[in-house]
């Protein structure tokens, strides 16, 4: 009897739980729905979720002189370790480029790897660690060089975009095209972008940190955040759009947080494992929901 009064003292919270589940659920699959027809991001995103394994990524690492040097050593490293999960791979192929070089436009721009992923660790420190390592912030040779130092971005989205249609495309830079000292300017690569775009297997994730002024200037400091704010609200209306997948992550500005930050992002989007793949599209959809709901 008291194992029966025991059972009837407790159905009405957990028929409660229940029924607040039941809502939850329903809201979910409502929004989902919703955002199915309404939201062209969420859309291709659920789309996309049987698309096979990626194996073949594309990165390209800003060397300009607005990157602090200790941050692109960070990301260096994270790199480094996220690539040594392919080793044995050999379907996977990378390639990675450095674009802010001294010169203008494709001058600015360099291939460091290109490769499938080496078969063995002794191959991969060769082949990719040891290239990977040489990458640092460009510089002159001489304060009377006469050739400018650049970031040429849109030459670099120009040039890669129309190139890797239906690829993986991870951009580490801070997002602020200058050409200033060039004989010929880059505009904003609007149509190699919507052409990139058209393949909705295309896709671009940016990291971006904030830029970096070595010395103490705050109005060019403004001046930069400014064009890699113009440069997202462009980009962004074409995501908006459902012209372009286009995700931006911003790099704390805290350096202890670098770490985790690079590693978490470089694993999302360069996945390996059918986990890290599962979880790679489970948040591409919820970075759409947080956007929508944000507007």
């Amino acid at each position: 009897m008291a194992k029966s009064s025991f059972y009837k003292r407790k159905s009405p919270s957990h028929t409660r739980l229940f029924d607040i589940c039941c809502f939850l659920f329903v809201v979910l699959v409502i929004t989902m729905v919703s955002l199915y027809f309404t939201n062209k991001d969420f859309a291709t995103e659920i789309r996309q979720v049987r698309q096979p394994k990626p194996n073949r990524f594309f990165i390209g690492i800003d060397v300009s002189q607005t990157i602090k040097s200790d941050t692109l050593a960070t990301f260096n490293q994270a790199l480094i370790a996220r690539l040594r999960h392919f080793i044995g791979d050999e379907k996977v192929f990378y390639h990675i480029s450095v674009f802010g070089l001294q010169g203008c436009g494709r001058d600015a721009i360099a291939e460091v790897v290109s490769t499938h992923s080496p078969k063995d660790v002794p191959s991969f420190n060769w082949k990719v660690e040891r290239r990977i390592k040489w990458i640092s912030i460009a510089g002159k040779s001489n304060e009377d060089d006469e050739i400018p130092l650049t970031t040429p971005l849109f030459c670099f989205l120009e040039k890669i975009l129309s190139k890797k249609i239906g690829e993986r495309v991870i951009i580490f830079s801070d997002l602020v095209n200058d050409d200033e000292g060039c004989d010929v300017h880059y505009g904003f690569p609007l149509e190699t972008i919507l052409k990139f775009g058209a393949d909705k297997k295309s896709q671009i994730i940016f990291l971006y940190p904030t830029p970096f002024v070595s010395y103490k200037n705050p109005a060019l400091q403004k001046r930069l955040i400014k064009k890699q704010k113009d440069f997202l609200v462009e980009m962004r209306k074409l995501s908006d759009k459902g012209k372009v997948r286009a995700f931006y992550y911003h790099l704390p500005d805290d350096p202890m947080k670098h770490d985790r930050f690079l590693g978490s992002h470089l694993t999302k989007s360069i996945p390996s494992t059918v986990f890290e793949i599962v979880w790679e599209r489970v948040s591409r959809m919820l970075d759409t929901i947080i956007g929508a709901v944000r507007g």
